[in-house]
């Protein structure tokens, strides 16, 4: 827009005038700034002021990193909801199970899966960040404290946190081939006679 414009004077590749891109204020964070790209752009608004690239930003309550990691926004998750899940256990005297489920679906779960097919984790570390705090809080309930994990989740009629995920995946897939929804990633159906119907999401444009 006519608001923001690139100012290309001041972009230069790497492997030049590195020092000539950024001011002397941002000059020792050049290399921790750099996009995904081999040059380094700097904007300004209307105001002239200038926009410089930033390690993590959050977007409609998800946090987005520089390296498309989604572990910074994993924790902070799992923070959010360990802090409720404390609240809840300490203004609610009781550990009944039926109210201790409506709490914990209603105030703790609801934080740890908003938007989770978008940043759904592949690291082990990442999917046990997230499951502990649903271990911790399932272990306060009445009868479960001395129960496994998961054989405390059959008894409670629950699933974990990483197939809970798996099957908002698969339900948001369904939509998207019955065109209930948008196809945001233009992701293609192929019919197979043996194996169905398949998706083939395109990859990552560098």
């Amino acid at each position: 827009s006519s608001g923001i414009n690139a100012e290309y004077g001041t972009c230069c590749y790497i492997r030049t005038s590195l020092n000539t891109c950024v001011t002397d204020t941002t000059k020792n964070d050049v290399l921790g700034e750099l996009p995904f790209t081999s040059e380094l752009f700097q904007y300004s608004i209307s105001s002239e002021k200038s926009l410089y690239p930033v390690h993590q930003l959050r977007d409609l309550g998800v946090l987005i990193s520089s390296d498309l990691s989604w572990s910074p926004h994993i924790r902070a998750t799992a923070d959010r909801a360990r802090k409720k899940a404390a609240w809840v256990l300490s203004v609610f005297y009781t550990r009944s199970p039926d109210v201790m489920l409506t709490l914990y679906k209603s105030m703790v779960r609801s934080l740890l899966e908003y938007c989770s097919p978008l940043w759904n984790p592949t690291k082990i570390s990442d999917i046990q960040e997230l499951e502990s705090v649903q271990k911790a809080f399932t272990a306060r309930i009445t009868g479960m404290k001395d129960t496994h994990y998961w054989d405390r989740l059959k008894k409670l009629s629950f699933m974990s946190l990483q197939r809970r995920r798996e099957r908002y995946i698969i339900l948001h897939m369904w939509k998207i081939f019955h065109s209930l929804t948008t196809n945001d990633l233009n992701i293609q159906f192929v019919s197979r006679p043996r194996l169905g119907n398949l998706a083939k999401v395109p990859p990552v444009e560098e």
